[in-house]
């Protein structure tokens, strides 16, 4: 089994604790606060939330993923799956089906697994009606269970129809559940702000703002190291402040990058640069054919200034050698070719400086 993991949510040996940060986010939690948990990609915002929720005494977990949902039935139909796992017992279920009666509810038994199954009939629950129903029934469970509701890529609303209506009616549902902490994940460059920063949203200002970032180098350098030893290979510190750098302290490319070089690497290796450029190499092949033609697409101004981001993030892009590196001769033509690469999500700006999106995108850069 491959000793690390990335693209999906992680749990058990393959999580790397952030105890700071959960011991920060569980006491928001623990107060009963809703709270929108925001994070660039693949910064591990999923797992994180998980964990450290399944961590608190008492706390149930009711996770319900609106990753590209279509519907509002779809939305239901995933609410009520997420309210179905808590307890797969046939009383639980019956009692959840009659909380939900309008949707007209079918429970049924896996035939594969033999656990049963709750559905909802898509006719039915095809309304905002039919959601305010679903969100009834997890208040009427929260009365004997400590629940917390995560809606993850809840910005996914936002492309159904009619969802300034539903985002209202959601929101005046939520309002009536003080006692039950509602959370809501999504990427800091997505339209999370459209909906908990704008004064015409209704959920303007409706929850505490709680980043997720890199974890702290010292924690993932540990748990990086416990990961090459399961793997047989040893690794220095200075490999992994190189791994580090180079991904961006981005979770999920960190883990890819570690992942290439176990794969490039024999039992009993010691990792080093040569070890890391060959993982490096593998990411390339995996990744050229969406590299080549991102590039091409820019004009040769908008190449240039992005070369010479990726030749070094600290040189601010207005500075006069950055301007004559590029061939540039004028602030104004450097500012419309950021915009165009930050609207193209190949860059965004964070704290002052520019990033690549794609941390192995700025390394590819470096070889063409």
């Amino acid at each position: 089994m491959a000793p690390f993991k990335y693209g999906m949510i992680v749990d058990g040996e393959n999580y790397c604790p952030r105890p700071e940060l959960a011991r920060q986010f569980s006491k928001l939690v623990a107060a009963g606060l809703n709270v929108v948990v925001q994070g660039e990609r693949r910064m591990g915002k999923t797992s994180f939330v998980r964990e450290t929720i399944r961590a608190m005494r008492g706390m149930e977990l009711v996770y319900i993923d609106l990753y590209c949902v279509k519907s509002i039935e779809e939305f239901c139909r995933r609410a009520v799956a997420a309210v179905a796992d808590l307890d797969r017992s046939a009383g639980f279920l019956r009692r959840t089906a009659q909380l939900i009666a309008n949707l007209r509810p079918v429970l049924t038994i896996d035939r594969d697994t033999g656990v049963p199954q709750l559905t909802v009939d898509s006719k039915s629950a095809n309304s905002v009606a039919s959601l305010e129903d679903v969100m009834d029934m997890i208040s009427v469970h929260s009365r004997k269970r400590r629940l917390c509701v995560v809606f993850d890529e809840f910005q996914d609303v936002l492309e159904l129809a009619d969802s300034d209506v539903l985002l209202a009616r959601l929101r005046a549902k939520i309002q009536f559940q003080n006692k039950i902490p509602h959370i809501f994940l999504g990427s800091v460059r997505n339209r999370m702000h459209e909906i908990f920063d704008s004064p015409k949203s209704p959920f303007f200002k409706s929850a505490t703002s709680f980043s997720v970032g890199s974890i702290a180098a010292d924690d993932f350098k540990h748990f990086l190291t416990e990961r090459f030893k399961v793997a047989r290979r040893k690794v220095s510190d200075a490999a992994l402040d190189r791994i580090l750098a180079i991904s961006d302290g981005i979770s999920g490319d960190v883990q890819e990058l570690c992942e290439t070089i176990w794969l490039a690497t024999d039992t009993g290796a010691a990792i080093g640069d040569a070890e890391i450029n060959a993982g490096l190499r593998l990411v390339f092949a995996r990744e050229e054919k969406a590299f080549g033609p991102t590039l091409s697409r820019l004009t040769s101004i908008q190449a240039a200034v992005l070369k010479g981001l990726a030749r070094s993030t600290d040189i601010k892009p207005f500075s006069g050698e950055f301007m004559s590196e590029c061939g540039i001769r004028n602030v104004g033509t450097v500012t419309r070719a950021l915009s165009r690469l930050s609207s193209d999500e190949i860059i965004y700006e964070y704290a002052g400086s520019w990033h690549f999106t794609n941390p192995f995108f700025r390394e590819w850069l470096k070889t063409t």
